[in-house]
């Protein structure tokens, strides 16, 4: 199994165990990776030589996954998103060697940017976890906090 086929994998299983067995944030989380996920898809150079300059659709995209998981944060009764804000937080900034250098192989560029996606993931699936120890112990899980505008 290649990357990449490890990648949908474990994004298939997460998404899935999420959506089954997660709360409203934990669905909302599994939405934004969807969404930004084909938004990088749709983003990428078609050319041959990708990731060898910067990739300003992906850039784009993963400012726009950050700015979804941020409003998350702020909605959501949940640790896991904090978490989840500051990988993607990082993934953002990995854009910036790629400005400054741009002979930096693509490789190297493309594993920097790329790399961050699996923990997102798996932290995803342990609030997911979480939420569900959650409710076996309390018998109830807050969704939203006080201050969220989201609906209860």
């Amino acid at each position: 199994m290649n990357r990449i086929e490890f990648f949908f994998s474990l994004l298939m299983v997460v998404c899935i165990y999420s959506t089954i067995w997660g709360g409203k944030p934990e669905r909302r989380a599994v939405m934004i990776f969807i969404v930004g996920l084909a938004m990088t898809l749709a983003a990428v150079s078609l050319s041959g030589n990708k990731y060898a300059h910067l990739e300003i659709g992906v850039f784009v995209a993963d400012i726009w996954i950050l700015l979804a998981f941020v409003v998350l944060a702020l909605s959501a009764e949940r640790y896991w998103t904090l978490w989840i804000c500051a990988m993607q937080v990082i993934q953002v900034l990995s854009h910036i060697p790629k400005m400054i250098i741009p002979e930096l192989l693509p490789q190297a560029y493309y594993i920097t940017i790329a790399f961050w996606a699996y923990p997102m993931l798996i932290v995803l699936a342990i609030g997911t976890y979480r939420h569900q120890q959650r409710l076996r112990q309390f018998g109830a899980d807050r969704s939203w906090s006080d201050f969220s505008p989201s609906p209860r």
